[in-house]
Formats: structure tokens, C-alpha cells, sequence
């Protein structure tokens, strides 16, 4: 039962982070935040490495694969994220971004040739589901615009890429915390490249207000980040992947307390919350029997 409890670790702190980040957005923008989150999440990695395995063994044909994975996520598919919570908020990105599962599944079938049991399967569509009518819009709710989903959305597709990257990956390779060093290495290297060009454009504009919440945000994202990949290393995707994207009720319940001032929560979230929950313990049977 230790694979559940780390995804769902993952995904407790994936919600706190995007709670976090909210508060950082009132004072930066999407890819400052994107790029010092990743800066973080990075240096906290590579030192929990470090003190676990000799870096040595990032040199080998077999880390390749977590490069790969590391084009996708963190630093895009979070970018992604970020963006999507600057223009709908964190209750709404959160919520379709917990659509990953549905893309790692898919794409694990596919690719790595899973053939995951018909009831996690039905875990997965309710963890999914949960998340799509907590992106529904009411037709009073006029603050946001739909086609801004795309951006939560194609991050999902980010990070499920990775998810199946990185499962492929450490079939042969045994090593999680310095496989998710060479991911997020990648990452950073990808995320600055953007930034220079921004700075080059005069887009790229710090302002020390919010840093702190970026911080934290980075430290939540690095702990979701280490328990993922440590779940991935013993099960399959199409077991972690709906767990860890069960952080979309996380983040709204978390928004419903501590974001009022920024966020509504409607309705939508009994029946939404019922059936996150729901495939999550769907999973969680699936995974014990």
C-alpha cells in the first residue's frame, strides 16, 4: 500500500502549491512564476539526490528518457498550469488539469502496452469526471473565458506525457530521485532559455512581492514532485497517475477557505467532490485487490 499513500501525498502537495502559486499571480506573472518555481523544485531535487546516490549515475545511455520527459514537465506543463490558474483560477485549472490521468492511461496502453483491470479504469473516468464539472461555468459567471481551459488542458497532456516518459524510463533505469534530477535539470535548463528571450523582449519583470509565496509553491511542487516519482518507480501509470491528480479537490477545497477574496466556489463541488473521492477509493481497491 506504500505506492497510494505517496501518490496521494503527491497530490495533497500538488494542491497546496497551486493554492500557493494563486497568491504569488497577484504579484508576477505566469512564466516568472513558472521559472523560479522550477528553479526551486530543481535545487531541492537535485539535493535530496545528491544525498541519496551518487550523481555519477546521470551518466549513462538510460537517463536519456528522463530528459525526454523533462522537455514536457515540470517546466512546460507547469507554464501551462500556470497560465490557465492566472485567467480561470485554481479551483478551474486544477480541476481540468486532473484530467492526466485520462491522457496517461490512454497513452500507457499505447505505448507502453498496460492493460490496466476495468475498475481502475472506472476510478480513473470518475476522478476525471469530478474534474470536468468543477470547470463547468454557471451563466452568471462571467469572469473567465472557456477557450482559456486550453491552457490547464494541454498542460495535463504536458504532464501526463511525462508520467509515461518516465515510466518507460525507469523499467531499466532504478534510480527515481536521480532520474527526476535529470527531468528537472532539463527543465530549468528549457525554462531559462525561455526566459532570456523573454528578458530580451522586456516581458520577463520581477517584482518582490510574492517571491515568498513562490517559495513555498516551490517546495510543495518539489515534495509532489519526489513522492511522484518515487510511485512511479513501483507501480503503473495508469495506477499513480489518477491518484496524483486527485489534487484538484485538494486545491478547491483549499481555495474555498483561504481563497475567497480571489475565487467562487459554486455548488459544483458536492457532486464534483463525491466523485473525485469516489475514484479515488475506486483506485485504491483496485490497487489492493
Amino acid at each position: 500500500m506504500i505506492t497510494p499513500v505517496l501518490a496521494l501525498a503527491s497530490a495533497a502537495a500538488f494542491g497546496l502549491a497551486g493554492v500557493l502559486l494563486r497568491r504569488a499571480l497577484q504579484h508576477v506573472t505566469p512564466l516568472v512564476a513558472a521559472v523560479l518555481s522550477v528553479t526551486v523544485t530543481t535545487a531541492i531535487i537535485w539535493l535530496a539526490a545528491a544525498a541519496t546516490a551518487p550523481l555519477s549515475r546521470l551518466l549513462t545511455w538510460r537517463i536519456l528518457p528522463f530528459v525526454a520527459a523533462g522537455l514536457a514537465a515540470p517546466g512546460l506543463g507547469r507554464l501551462l498550469f500556470f497560465v490557465g490558474v492566472d485567467r480561470v483560477g485554481v479551483a478551474r485549472a486544477a480541476s481540468i488539469n486532473s484530467t492526466t490521468p485520462l491522457f496517461a492511461v490512454v497513452l500507457a496502453i499505447a505505448v507502453l502496452g498496460e492493460r490496466p483491470p476495468g475498475r481502475l479504469l472506472v476510478g480513473a473516468a470518475c476522478i476525471v469526471s469530478g474534474g470536468l464539472l468543477l470547470a463547468t461555468r454557471a451563466r452568471h459567471d462571467a469572469g473567465w473565458r472557456r477557450r482559456d481551459l486550453a491552457f490547464p488542458a494541454l498542460g495535463a497532456l504536458s504532464f501526463a506525457a511525462r508520467d509515461v516518459i518516465s515510466r518507460w524510463g525507469l523499467r531499466d533505469y532504478r534510480e527515481p530521485l536521480v532520474a527526476a534530477a535529470a527531468a528537472a535539470g532539463t527543465s530549468l535548463v528549457a525554462m531559462w532559455l525561455v526566459a532570456a528571450l523573454a528578458v530580451r523582449a522586456d516581458r520577463f519583470r520581477l517584482r518582490p512581492a510574492g517571491l515568498g509565496y513562490l517559495a513555498l509553491c516551490g517546495a510543495a511542487e518539489s515534495l509532489a514532485y519526489l513522492t511522484m516519482w518515487r510511485a512511479l518507480a513501483l507501480a503503473d501509470v495508469s495506477l499513480v497517475s489518477p491518484l496524483v491528480n486527485a489534487h484538484s479537490i485538494v486545491a478547491v477545497a483549499l481555495a474555498a477557505v483561504v481563497l475567497r477574496d480571489l475565487e467562487r466556489v459554486t455548488w459544483r463541488l458536492g457532486a464534483a467532490a463525491g466523485l473525485i473521492v469516489a475514484g479515488v477509493f475506486v483506485v485504491l481497491r483496485s490497487s489492493a485487490g
